[in-house]
């Protein structure tokens, strides 16, 4: 996940709370590995389930 300039792995917590994300944000998310399409499918769908996206 990408904010501003910051990088961090969406994995920890606490490096996504460091990056400081305010309300209507915009990020970046990036996935690597045999799954990755599965699980931008997984993340988008939670994201918007969770009123995090539009």
């Amino acid at each position: 996940m990408q904010y501003q300039d910051k990088s961090v792995n969406l994995k920890s917590i606490m490096g996504v709370m460091s990056l400081g994300v305010g309300q209507n944000a915009d990020i970046t998310i990036t996935t690597d590995g045999d799954d990755e399409a599965d699980a931008m499918t997984a993340i988008a769908e939670t994201m918007t389930k969770e009123g995090l996206s539009d």
